[in-house]
């Protein structure tokens, strides 16, 4: 015979039972086998005292060794509110972190009885998140500097380090580094780890020749000219070295007299691409010269004259000359007798300071003059 609604309808929660195999691990806490909640006298159901259901974000919910005995021994149906479904089952997911009161219900067609239990969702830990640009750019010779926006959700402290190719956020690169390198960068919360991979691009800097010329060279009209400039490229690019006038394509030039001078000679070497360009000063000296002597090359004077010899004498570079006379005359001046009639030679020489002497010699015609008779008395 069927019990009515007066009839104590015996629900039992083994829950105990489940929780030992399958949630134990996750700390849900029941009421003890032989609780009984009595239809007509339930017991208050407070937080504290109802079951509890602890999980992880992620983990399935369910409630698949729930019993409960009807003393008649009509089948018994259970029903769930939510979020728990129709079996009395929940697939907990990310953003599910709370506290969730469910109320568990079992009938017999006829009565009823109902259990609430306290299901807390506890946050699953999230891993870090990096936060920077797929590929870095720098040129040889810069500093890559790596700086990864990190952040933990869950607010946990992260440790960064880096692996690959840099050890650290920075690195200086050098000129032999042109090319593609991976960087893995990896942040710890002490419970998961994230990785990052950043492919560092470094890109050929192109540097310009290195060239040595002298500062100054110094040379005489008349010299020959070269300039041989040392060259050399850090990048190991061919160097072309041009030169300006008067110097022609090869760095050479012949010198003559009247060259003399201040030549600024820009010398350039070039990689195709930079320039380094260094002036070399060349100074051509003027070679010492004779001073120049002006004078008639024939003289005509008459036996009885005086004969004063002027010839107009110059030193380019303005030095000082001593002037001197051979042959006829060994002065400027002679005084001329009357049986000089005749031809002569005289050279005047001029000496500068600096021991450089020219020559000239000239001649002399000296004309026969009739003189009158004179009485001569014995």
């Amino acid at each position: 015979m069927k019990f009515k609604v007066t009839l104590v309808l015996f629900i039992v929660f083994i829950l105990l039972t489940s929780c030992v195999s399958r949630f134990n691990q996750v700390g849900f806490t029941v009421t003890k086998p032989d609780d009984v909640i009595d239809m007509k006298n339930p017991k208050p159901q407070t937080d504290e005292n109802i079951p509890k259901k602890t999980v992880t974000e992620g983990e399935l919910i369910s409630f698949s060794s729930l019993k409960a005995v009807d003393p008649d021994g009509d089948p018994i149906e259970y029903s769930f509110t939510a979020p728990l479904n129709s079996k009395g089952e929940w697939l907990t997911k990310e953003g599910d972190a709370g506290e969730y009161r469910v109320t568990i219900t079992a009938s017999d067609g006829e009565n009823t009885v109902s259990q609430d239990v306290l299901i807390i969702v506890k946050p699953k830990n999230r891993p870090p998140v990096i936060n920077i640009a797929d590929t870095v750019s720098v040129k040889e010779g810069e500093t890559v500097r790596l700086d990864p926006k990190i952040t933990d959700l869950d607010g946990d402290k992260v440790d960064v380090s880096y692996s690959g190719w840099m050890d650290k956020s920075t690195k200086v690169t050098g000129f032999d580094d042109a090319g593609s390198y991976k960087v893995v960068i990896s942040a710890s919360d002490g419970k998961v780890t994230s990785e990052k991979e950043v492919i560092v691009n470094v890109l050929n800097t192109n540097r310009k020749p290195e060239l040595e010329v002298p500062e100054q060279m110094e040379v005489n009209e008349g010299a020959f000219v070269k300039i041989t400039p040392k060259t050399s490229d850090p990048d190991g690019d061919d160097v072309t070295v041009t030169f300006s006038e008067p110097l022609n394509e090869e760095g050479t030039w012949q010198t003559k007299i009247g060259d003399d001078g201040v030549y600024n000679i820009k010398v350039t070497a070039s990689d195709g691409g930079l320039k380094e360009i260094k002036t070399v000063k060349l100074v051509v000296k003027s070679l010492n010269k004779a001073p120049v002597i002006e004078i008639a090359s024939i003289i005509v004077a008459q036996e009885g004259d005086t004969l004063t010899l002027e010839p107009e004498i110059t030193d380019l570079e303005g030095d000082k000359f001593t002037v001197s006379y051979s042959g006829w005359m060994t002065s400027d001046t002679k005084k001329i007798g009357y049986d000089d009639a005749g031809e002569y030679d005289v050279t005047i020489t001029a000496k500068d300071e600096k021991g450089h002497s020219s020559s000239k010699t000239i001649k002399v015609i000296v004309e026969n003059k009739n003189r009158p008779p004179k009485f001569v008395f014995k």
